[in-house]
């Protein structure tokens, strides 16, 4: 299994930036959250993952992911 959340489409659940379609990438070390949001190659917006809604991932998948990586 090669899944990772990195390179998945996603969008906001919450906030100005809510249900824009944008591209997970991993934050660098030492960054205020783990995560940002690239919405249309220009805008980065760092989020949480609890504030993401993934699109087109299989829910297994995804599961298994969290569990591997400490999530749940």
């Amino acid at each position: 299994m090669d899944f990772d959340i990195t390179g998945q489409k996603a969008y906001m659940k919450n906030g100005p930036h809510r249900d824009q379609l944008g591209m997970v990438k991993r934050n660098f070390a030492g960054s205020g959250t783990e995560y940002t949001l690239i919405i249309g190659g220009e805008l980065y917006v760092d989020v949480e993952l609890q504030d993401l809604v993934l699109v087109d991932v299989d829910f297994k998948e995804f599961h298994d992911w969290c569990e591997r990586n400490g999530y749940i």
